[in-house]
């Protein structure tokens, strides 16, 4: 990917004028879209996974791992762990003599939106971040659940548990490729036509998805920045050779603000 070679010029650091996608849903993508729109720009949703429940026993499972264990801290590592796991059962009541971890603000609003008060949260919003929170806590010993998505990595499960703690992970989704939809055949539209500035990839799923559905389409994106939200979304655009600007703050507030950075300084 090459830098954009418009003529736009900004005077201040800002979107004016840019079209930025993400891969996320429009409905994922609304905080996104207000904060590039505040910013001048343009938000463009081309959503490139689907999320899998994994059905009714993984929230029945949840709720008797954290019956029969009593775990000293339950880490929510994303918004979507939250809104998979209540769809799949109220764990309302079993989640109350726990400490919630939120890994990230938009987590614990999601959270919070479920009636779960968040004791926890860590400066950085990753699995790093949860790892170096708890190794201040005296960890050793104590036991921590963590709901997630079967296509997340082991490393939070590894850098906890070689802090002495006991882990258990229950796999609520799995995630798959997406379909090439209207809203992807707009996008193609885009991309030829060189009104693309750049796109946010979120996750190292929609990594691999977003190019599995390129390649379907035969599309390019020559000439469009990257720009990562966080370090093992990174990784995976590294594989591929795509040059990418990391999110200092690994957030979609920390994704605007890495854009805002790239085409300030591109146009001076």
């Amino acid at each position: 990917m090459k830098r954009s070679g418009g003529s736009r010029v900004a005077k201040a650091p800002g979107l004016y004028d840019r079209v930025i996608a993400i891969t996320r849903s429009e409905q994922e993508a609304r905080e996104f879209s207000l904060l590039v729109k505040a910013e001048g720009g343009t938000a463009v949703a081309v959503p490139a996974i689907e999320i899998v429940p994994a059905g009714p026993i993984a929230g029945h499972e949840f709720i008797a791992l954290l019956s029969e264990k009593k775990h000293d801290y339950c880490a929510f590592m994303s918004a979507q762990a939250v809104r998979v796991l209540f769809g799949l059962a109220d764990v309302r009541a079993a989640l109350m003599p726990t400490g919630v971890i939120a890994v990230g603000p938009r987590t614990k609003q999601e959270l919070e939106e479920h009636g779960v008060s968040v004791d926890m949260m860590p400066d950085t919003y990753s699995s790093v971040g949860l790892a170096e929170m708890l190794a201040g806590k005296n960890p050793k010993g104590k036991k921590i659940i963590i709901p997630r998505s079967g296509e997340a990595n082991e490393f939070a499960a590894k850098a906890l548990s070689d802090l002495g703690m006991e882990v258990d992970e229950v796999l609520l989704y799995t995630v798959r490729t997406g379909g090439v939809t209207p809203a992807w055949q707009e996008f193609q539209k885009m991309l030829a036509a060189g009104i693309v500035d750049a796109v946010v990839f979120t996750s190292a799923s929609n990594v691999r998805a977003f190019f599995e559905l390129m390649a379907r389409m035969e599309a390019s994106l020559e000439n469009v920045e990257a720009i990562s939200i966080g370090p093992f979304t990174s990784a995976e655009l590294e594989k591929r050779g795509v040059r990418y600007r990391e999110a200092q703050d690994h957030t979609i507030e920390g994704t605007v603000k890495a854009a805002k950075e790239l085409f300030f300084k591109s146009s001076r």
